[in-house]
């Protein structure tokens, strides 16, 4: 995580200081703080497709008008029911970096990017329980890649100010299973 942070303000000190059009774009970064999807997995016990939702974040350089690259991160949870219990989940915690194409036309700004990262799964399957004591449950950790297309489409409400709205799908295979979990990202992005 050290390296990471100290990667991030290496970046910004030489972007900053090497941009010579103060109008210019050089990053912009923010939170996605609603991100409704659609979780597609399996485990041992049964199928899960259930809407999800989850948070995240993102930060995009841009370089030479068209390129864009950046780290992006977040997790998806949803909460499903087994036959005897309505407290089985799934949790996809996933981060790494993306690179792509970036284009700026008045107020908005249009991204296709690709997204590659570590991801941790984690998945408690409750077959039975009885009142808060757990009869039969299951829980498993999986450690796996992640990849996803991030299409999104930022609109400057200011020049330092952004609202931005991003299409992915998370994709894995782990253990002989495999995860579609299809999202809309909303958000706000600071401009630099």
């Amino acid at each position: 995580m050290k390296k990471l942070s100290l990667i991030i303000c290496l970046l910004l000190f030489i972007t900053s200081a090497f941009s010579q059009n103060p109008k210019k774009n050089i990053y912009s970064g923010g939170m996605l703080f609603f991100q409704p999807g659609y979780m597609i997995t399996e485990n041992e016990y049964r199928d899960i497709r259930h809407p999800d939702f989850g948070i995240g974040g993102i930060l995009r350089f841009y370089f030479y008008d068209t390129f864009t690259a950046g780290i992006y991160g977040g997790t998806q949870r949803t909460s499903y029911n087994s036959s005897y219990s309505e407290n089985s989940y799934i949790t996809v915690g996933y981060g790494g970096p993306i690179v792509g194409f970036s284009r700026q036309i008045g107020q908005f700004r249009y991204s296709a990017s690709a997204f590659v990262g570590k991801a941790t799964i984690r998945n408690l399957h409750i077959e039975k329980q009885d009142s808060h004591l757990l009869v039969d449950a299951h829980f498993y950790k999986y450690s796996t890649l992640v990849y996803s297309p991030v299409l999104s489409v930022d609109y400057a409400l200011t020049q330092r100010l952004l609202l931005t709205l991003q299409t992915v799908c998370l994709t894995s295979k782990f253990d002989n299973k495999s995860l579609y979990n299809p999202t809309f990202q909303f958000g706000i992005l600071f401009n630099r």
